[in-house]
């Protein structure tokens, strides 16, 4: 819509331009009308001035293009930012609430080991508190925290709940967002361990295939496809989606599925920040 009009002010101001000039000769009066009169030097005057109104308008249109779309970018930054802020502080209350109550549980069957668990409790909330500061954390400091979520919950559990990890070494290079791999573990425990009479296992496994992070969880149950559809996310699922693609658009993905019969598989593949 604007390109005719910009078209029709060049030709117009070049026309503007050439008229000036020449009347300005004429009142200093150093007008050639041989020259004036020639179609030639009407022609290579005007489009000189044509020349000159367009790169003058690329210009002015590239500046505040530029300008838009930095102004565009910070906006998105910030609302990316908002909205990570937000999903994080949805993480602690999530989490502290189920803690509370698996050591409730404790409180009255076994003292002693209630005790353990508030301690493992504060660990877990001291660790979460300075991972919360970031919008990344290390691998290392993510694997701590579930190692003392999954202590927490072996002493709920019991014999009920057994523990694996296959971490790879390389594993150590990545960056991870806080808490989400804990809150994928919280849900193979809370919908998949807990409903299962005799209980069962759960395991962690990375895989590095550099630039890209495997996270593996695996635990016994079976996941109901129906709960997962798009208008009804489990919390930690939802979570997780959005955070990946908040921090690292198409270039991570997560996924969750039934593995065999007896299996459930969650799995996020992640890119090296630098």
């Amino acid at each position: 819509m604007l390109l005719p009009r910009l078209l029709f002010a060049t030709l117009f101001l070049s026309l503007f331009k050439y008229i000036f000039h020449v009347f300005l000769a004429g009142v200093l009066g150093i007008l050639d009308y041989s020259k004036v009169l020639d179609p030639l030097t009407i022609v290579a005057f005007i489009f000189a001035y044509i020349v000159f109104y367009v790169i003058w308008s690329l210009i002015y249109f590239m500046y505040h293009y530029l300008d838009r779309y930095n102004t565009s970018l910070k906006y998105e930054a910030h609302k990316n930012e908002v909205e990570l802020n937000k999903l994080k502080s949805q993480l602690n209350p999530h989490f502290i609430f189920n803690a509370l109550n698996s050591i409730r549980a404790l409180v009255d069957e076994n003292p002693s080991k209630s005790k353990e668990a508030i301690t493992l409790l504060s660990s877990i909330l001291r660790s979460s508190l300075v991972m919360n500061k970031n919008k990344l954390t290390d691998f290392d400091e993510e694997l701590q925290a579930v190692t003392d979520y999954l202590d927490l919950e072996s002493i709920r559990f019991e014999k009920r709940l057994q523990t694996e990890y296959l971490i790879d070494p390389g594993s150590s290079g990545y960056h991870v967002p806080p808490l989400m791999i804990q809150t994928l573990v919280e849900n193979g425990i809370k919908h998949g361990i807990a409903n299962l009479k005799m209980g069962g296992k759960l395991s962690i496994k990375t895989l590095v295939e550099d630039p890209y992070m495997i996270v593996q969880i695996r635990n016994e149950g079976q996941v109901d496809n129906s709960k997962f559809s798009q208008s009804n996310k489990g919390f930690g699922i939802d979570n997780t989606i959005q955070r990946l693609k908040l921090i690292y658009g198409e270039r991570a993905y997560f996924k969750i599925l039934n593995e065999n019969d007896h299996t459930v598989l969650a799995e996020i593949k992640i890119p090296k920040l630098i």
